[in-house]
């Protein structure tokens, strides 16, 4: 895995492997800053649907080459809300629960002001939200992850 691409701390598993709820992590996550606006939510992978190496993932935007991606790509159909799907055993630690959403929240809203400002192509959004793509946005997202599990860790006794 390339430096950067992935975070850097190793996260602490939950005394007895306490698993949280969805809703027990977005607390946790809001309680050490973590901004999750209300046109977003979470649900757990209990499918196992994420790659081995996956934490979460956002919404799937796929069109053709040269296609422009809008907000409203990344809205689900029925609730009109950005859905993550988030790795059940992220739900173990609650410094992987705030790294993760951290990680994704910084992700989409660096994408709604690129989105607001006008369309980008899908390769760009790809480029911006792919792993193994140095100094891109899910590169950045990493990064900040990194920052609020550090700032979190200083904040407990």
């Amino acid at each position: 895995m390339i430096a950067g691409q992935s975070p850097r701390l190793i996260w602490k598993v939950n005394p007895q492997g306490h698993k949280r709820t969805i809703e027990e992590a977005l607390e946790i996550a809001r309680g050490f800053g973590v901004h999750v606006p209300p046109d977003v939510f979470f649900f757990e992978d209990e499918d196992n649907e994420l790659p081995d190496d996956g934490t979460a993932r956002g919404p799937k935007v796929t069109k053709p080459a040269g296609s422009a991606v809008y907000w409203s790509d990344l809205l689900n159909s029925r609730t009109g809300k950005v859905p993550f799907r988030i790795r059940s055993e992220i739900l173990n630690s609650d410094e992987a629960i705030v790294g993760v959403i951290a990680h994704e929240m910084y992700e989409l809203e660096k994408l709604r002001g690129m989105l607001k400002k006008g369309t980008m192509t899908i390769e760009h959004y790809i480029d911006q939200t792919r792993p193994n793509n140095p100094g891109n946005l899910h590169d950045e997202a990493w990064d900040c992850s990194d920052r609020m599990v550090e700032a979190m860790r200083k904040a407990q006794p």
